[in-house]
Order: C-alpha cells, then sequence, then structure tokens
C-alpha cells in the first residue's frame, strides 16, 4: 500500500450494536466508574421531540433553569419597552404532552441519581457542555437534560447516521436498532487520566491521551499504564467482548492501581481517533507486542489548543433566543442596532 493512501474501515450492524451501552454496559458493570440507568425502548413521542426544530421545554422545566427565567422589565433593561403579554391567553402546547409519564420517568431517575450526564447508544452530548452552567454534561433538572440532547450534533448522529459507515446496513430494514436514552449518575473525573484505547483483531495497538492538554507527569508514568490497560484488556474485555476490532475508553484514578472502563466504541472513522489518524490505525502492525501509546508533549502542544468541539459553539443570545419568542424580537433587535450603529461609522469615517 502507497504512503498516504486512504484506507477503508467498514464495521457490520452487529458490530456498531455491539458497541451500544445496553449491550456492553451490563457485563463490565463492575469495571465503570458510574452507575447507570438504561431507558430502551424510547417512546416514539420522545424521539419526535428530540427531532424536532426548536429548544421548547416544558413550562416545569423552565422553572429549573436559570436560562428561561423571566427577565423582569423596568428602565434600567431593553425589556421595559416591550408590549405587556400579561393578557395574553394563547396557551403553549407542552412538548412532554405526549410522553409525560416518561418525563416523569426521568423526573424520578434525576431525583435518585441527584445529578446525571446522559447520552444515547453510543454518543453523549459534549459537543453542547458549552451551554451549561459549569461546561460539562452534570445534568441536576430535565431542563438541562434536554437542553443538552437538542443542542448536541453528536446526539443527532445517533439518530441519523448511526449506520452511515456500516457495509451491510440496509435503510429499508432498521429493524434491530432502539434508540435508548442513558443516565449515568454523575462521577467526578479527572480528565488528564482518561486515555482512549484501539483494538484491531483483537490485539491493543494503540492508546491515545483523551484530553488534548499537556500534563508533564503523564511520560514519567507512561510505561505503568500501558502495562495496566495492557492488563485489563488481556483479563477484563477479552474474557467477556467478542469483537475482533472496537475501541474503548478507560479512567486510571490515583493511586493508578485500578482500571475502569468508561466506553466502547465502534472501530470506524466517526469514532475520534484523537492523536492518531485512522489510516495510522489501520495498517499498524497487529503482530507486533508494541503498544503505540501516544501523549500531548510540550512541545506539540500548540497544535491542540483549540477548546474541544468549539466548531459546535454558537453565542448564547441566539440560543436564548431559538427557545423564547420574546428574546427573538429582542435579539434581532440588538442585530439591526448593531448594523445601524456600523453604518453610522462609516458614514463619519466618510465626512472626516
Amino acid at each position: 500500500m502507497q504512503d498516504g493512501q486512504f484506507v477503508e474501515i467498514k464495521p457490520t450492524v452487529d458490530e456498531i450494536l455491539a458497541c451500544s451501552f445496553s449491550n456492553w454496559y451490563p457485563k463490565f458493570k463492575q469495571y465503570t466508574p458510574f452507575e447507570a440507568e438504561i431507558f430502551k425502548p424510547l417512546p416514539k413521542e420522545f424521539i419526535d421531540y428530540l427531532k424536532s426544530d426548536g429548544i421548547e421545554l416544558p413550562r416545569d422545566c423552565k422553572e429549573d433553569s436559570v436560562l428561561f427565567q423571566e427577565v423582569v422589565p423596568n428602565s434600567d433593561n431593553d425589556y421595559s419597552d416591550r408590549e405587556d403579554d400579561s393578557n395574553d391567553t394563547r396557551k403553549v402546547k407542552d412538548p412532554t404532552e405526549g410522553f409525560r409519564e416518561f418525563h416523569n420517568l426521568l423526573k424520578e431517575s434525576l431525583k435518585r441519581m441527584k445529578a446525571v450526564a446522559p447520552k444515547l447508544n453510543w454518543s453523549s452530548p459534549q459537543d453542547a457542555t458549552w451551554m451549561m452552567t459549569g461546561r460539562n454534561m452534570r445534568c441536576t433538572s430535565t431542563s438541562d437534560l434536554y437542553l443538552l440532547l437538542k443542542s448536541s450534533d453528536y446526539v443527532n448522529h445517533d439518530m441519523y447516521h448511526a449506520f452511515d459507515e456500516s457495509v451491510d446496513y440496509e435503510k429499508e430494514n432498521p429493524s434491530k436498532f432502539q434508540l435508548e436514552l442513558v443516565l449515568k449518575k454523575w462521577v467526578d473525573i479527572n480528565p488528564s487520566m482518561e486515555f482512549r484505547c484501539f483494538v484491531r483483531d483483537r490485539k491493543l495497538i494503540a492508546i491515545s491521551q483523551r484530553d488534548l492538554n499537556y500534563y508533564s507527569f503523564l511520560d514519567e508514568i507512561k510505561d505503568e499504564l500501558t502495562d495496566k490497560i495492557g492488563m485489563f484488556f488481556d483479563d477484563v474485555l477479552m474474557t467477556k467482548f467478542d469483537l475482533n476490532s472496537f475501541v474503548f475508553d478507560v479512567y486510571i484514578p490515583k493511586p493508578f492501581n485500578r482500571v475502569m472502563l468508561v466506553d466502547i466504541n465502534p472501530f470506524q472513522r466517526s469514532t475520534d481517533s484523537l492523536l492518531f489518524s485512522w489510516n495510522e490505525i489501520a495498517t499498524m502492525n497487529v503482530d507486533s507486542d508494541d503498544v503505540s501509546f501516544r501523549l500531548v508533549t510540550e512541545h506539540n502542544s500548540g497544535r491542540f489548543a483549540t477548546k474541544a468541539h468549539s466548531q459546535n459553539h454558537v453565542p448564547r443570545d441566539f440560543i436564548e433566543a431559538s427557545v423564547d419568542t420574546g428574546s427573538m424580537v429582542d435579539f434581532l433587535r440588538k442585530l439591526k442596532e448593531m448594523e445601524l450603529n456600523q453604518i453610522d461609522g462609516s458614514d463619519s469615517d466618510l465626512e472626516e
């Protein structure tokens, strides 16, 4: 094969499904750092809600979220000239009307676990965390939950494109696939100790640091980490997981004597290869006993300085406007004022 030649990677539908959370979690629950509740199958009305345009939240959700708290008009803010809508008798339909029972189940789960991190079969809404107060996936209310899920391109991938890279998927016959919602009890994890591991033909061939920031201490324990992850792969994963090729994420908390399984992903290009390229992974020598372990170093840290998922970020004003008609009016008004100010500024420059 010539250097740089594109290598095709095509998993089967069954291989992708095997990496769905509900298929691997029961086998490895004792090795994970979190408790999880799986909701499957999902009500059609809830799926339709996730797929619908806009981010309309139920009334009981809005009261829980700072993002949706009403601004009281007064002389000190820009809302004072908004028309008084206190007499508006129009009723806004509750979006959970069609799945109220399921909505209540989610509320009960949140109440029991206090805080959760959501995901669908394969993907978590990490690309939408910039909208959250803590800039993470920690949800303490259904408003947090729905906001993350409806704002995430990664979640959309699971709903619309989960099998796009499959070699044998038939769109006309997707009967084996059921969307699931997973609520994982929130656990604080040190991002410097998360690693993504690549398995091809039942051989651990590569390990990448997950958080793309530079941590000087990692290089000192690199060999120890390789041994720990290798032992976990041989003793735990290989004995209970049948796929030949897959990707798994682990967390190794101090004092670095235990490896914990965080996730299992399909061996396909839509799974982030982080510090490797997929061509590299697909062409590595599986007969070698060496495992390629890559870390962000002091010298290459600049290459990864861009904030993760930053391509998904949009102004917060736009989000507020998209979920509230009044906010949309104010948002458009601000845009108009900015345009007029720019025009006035240009005219002033011409007059000078």
